[in-house]
C-alpha cells in the first residue's frame, strides 16, 4: 500500500536508482535486462506520480501527459514500458508499434592487438528504423529529458 506521504520525488529517485543499476552494470545478462525494463516502467510512470501528487502545481500536472506524448525519448520509453508489461501491446504506440530491446553480440577484429583474433561483446539495443540504438544511450536521454522538464517546472535544482 502506498503511503499517503509519498510524492513524485519517490518515483523519480526510484527511476534514478534503476538507471544507476543499468549504467553501472558490466555484464549483459538477465538481471541487466530486467533492470532495464524496470527502469523504463519507473521512468514512464513518473508522469502518473506527477499527475497524482497534489503538491505539484496543477499546471504542471495538466501538461505532463502532453509532454511525455510529444517527446521522442519519453515516447520510446512509454512503448518499451508498455511492451515489457504485456505480451501484446494493446495501446496506441507513441513511438513505434513493435519497439523492443534485444541483446546483440558485437565482434571486434583485434588482430595485431591481442592474442585472440576476435573479441566479442554483448550489448543491449533497441532496433529503430533499421538502426540499432544503444539501450544505455536511450536511458541516458530519458533521464536527461525528465531532469530538464522537472528543472524547467521548478521541481528540481539545475544540477543533475
Amino acid at each position: 500500500m502506498l503511503r499517503m506521504t509519498a510524492t513524485w520525488r519517490e518515483q523519480y529517485d526510484r527511476m534514478r536508482r534503476f538507471y544507476a543499476r543499468v549504467s553501472e552494470s558490466t555484464t549483459v545478462d538477465d538481471r541487466l535486462v530486467d533492470d532495464f525494463h524496470a527502469f523504463c516502467i519507473f521512468s514512464y510512470h513518473l508522469k502518473d506520480w506527477l499527475q497524482a501528487d497534489l503538491s505539484v502545481d496543477a499546471q504542471i500536472r495538466n501538461r505532463v501527459e502532453e509532454f511525455v506524448s510529444g517527446n521522442l525519448w519519453l515516447g520510446l520509453c512509454a512503448d518499451l514500458a508498455n511492451g515489457s508489461k504485456r505480451l501484446i501491446l494493446d495501446r496506441t504506440p507513441r513511438f513505434e508499434p513493435q519497439v523492443h530491446m534485444e541483446i546483440r553480440t558485437l565482434e571486434f577484429d583485434t588482430a595485431g592487438f591481442s592474442p585472440e583474433a576476435f573479441l566479442e561483446q554483448k550489448v543491449m539495443v533497441i532496433p529503430v528504423n533499421g538502426q540499432d540504438l544503444l539501450a544505455l544511450r536511450a536511458a541516458q536521454r530519458i533521464v536527461a529529458t525528465w531532469h530538464s522538464f522537472l528543472t524547467e517546472c521548478g521541481l528540481l535544482d539545475k544540477t543533475p
